[in-house]
This record gives structure tokens, sequence and C-alpha cells, in this order.
């Protein structure tokens, strides 16, 4: 089984452990540092497929570009991720720039929804 881009992070483990109960094996596709996470989860998730972007494809190169200047590599075949919150990384903001400016009251505007909307949507389990 090799699923693509799932909706998120609940939905890729939904499909990790759906496969898990008929023993079958998943192989996330486009794997980077969020898939790695969810192998290390599931024993049936026993190897990454690394896309390797380097032009020649001579050395191995970061997935997003510098996005996360700590993102893990793989080395000799294999892949150690860091033992910090979330997923480990860090975001650079170097180069990051709005595609379209918003004012502080636009801002400020979208926070008070986004909490309202948080405030309305009860947590699920994922199974």
């Amino acid at each position: 089984m090799l699923p693509g881009w799932e909706a998120s992070q609940s939905q890729a483990r939904k499909v990790v452990a759906m496969a898990a109960s008929h023993d079958t094996i998943v192989i996330p596709h486009g794997s980077s540092v969020y898939s790695y996470h969810l192998q290390y989860a599931f024993p049936n998730c026993p190897m990454a497929e690394f896309l390797n972007l380097s032009p020649k494809a001579d050395r191995v190169t970061q997935y997003f570009g510098g996005l996360f200047p700590d993102e893990p590599l793989p080395s000799n075949g294999f892949i150690d991720l860091p033992n910090r919150p979330g997923f480990g990384v860090t975001l650079s903001h170097e180069g990051l720039v709005r595609p379209h400016p918003r004012s502080p009251q636009q801002v400020e505007k979208q926070f008070e929804a986004n909490k309202l909307s948080y405030q309305n949507n009860c947590a699920k389990l994922p199974f």
C-alpha cells in the first residue's frame, strides 16, 4: 500500500492503522519529516521513500529546500529524528514574505475568528 498525500496526520494514521489490522505494510509517498514520525510510530511502516531533489542526484539535499534548516536527512539508509517538540524542526523565516499584506486590524479580526472557530470544534479521537 503506497498512499499519497493524506488530508492530515490524523488521516494518515487512520490509513496506517487500517492497513496494520490487515497485516499490510505502508510506505508513505514523498517522505519527509512529517511521515518520518508516522513511520517511527507504526511497525507496519518499515521504510521511507526519499525523493532525491539534487539536480544530478549525486547528494542528499533537504526536501523543503532550506525552509527547515535542521530538517533530518537520511544517512547510510537510516534517519534519526530530533528530540524536540512537534516535528522537531525549526522554520527559517529568511525569505518568507506574505503575498498579500494585512493590517494589524485584519490580523486581529482573523485571530478572533480562528479562536471562535477553535472553541466551537470538539476534539475527536482519530479512530
